[in-house]
């Protein structure tokens, strides 16, 4: 398993994104902009700052559960579902990666869990569900059953 988490304090997201307009866009995609305003929330509130505080910490989470430091800001984007809930996508591609949010006022935090390097999820020839697999070996994994 690879996990990671990370925890922000929203006014200092909030006060880099005010003192810093740069900030905004060299950090978040825009469709994590556009993403952090949907429902009518006003640019510069306090849910703005919630929203993208999370982001700021599921980026933070998702370096850490793989290991790399050398990701840009940008290399990592969460994406809202229709349902609301949120979904990773590392380098411009849908990841395995599990993603969960969480603010109240003066904190936001990012909890990002998934398979272990080299192990992928492909479709089981016999049925097409899909099974863990070891990238370098094709076999099964142990942890088949398991779903993230």
């Amino acid at each position: 398993m690879r996990a990671g988490c990370d925890l922000v304090r929203i006014d200092r997201i909030a006060g880099v994104l005010a003192r810093r307009p740069a900030f905004r866009g060299s950090v978040f995609t825009e469709r994590e902009q556009r993403d952090a305003l949907r429902g009518g929330v006003v640019s510069g509130s306090h849910t703005e700052a919630e929203r993208l505080a999370a982001r700021f910490a599921a980026k933070e989470a998702t370096k850490k559960a793989l290991r790399r430091d050398d990701m840009t800001w940008t290399d990592v984007e969460v994406r809202t579902l229709p349902s609301g809930a949120p979904e990773l996508w590392v380098f411009g591609e849908r990841s395995e990666l599990a993603v969960s949010l969480s603010h109240d006022t003066d904190h936001a935090m990012a909890f990002v869990v998934g398979p272990p390097p080299g192990v992928v999820t492909v479709p089981d020839a016999s049925n097409n569900a899909p099974h863990r697999v070891n990238a370098s070996a094709g076999r099964p994994l142990a942890l088949a059953a398991m779903d993230l």
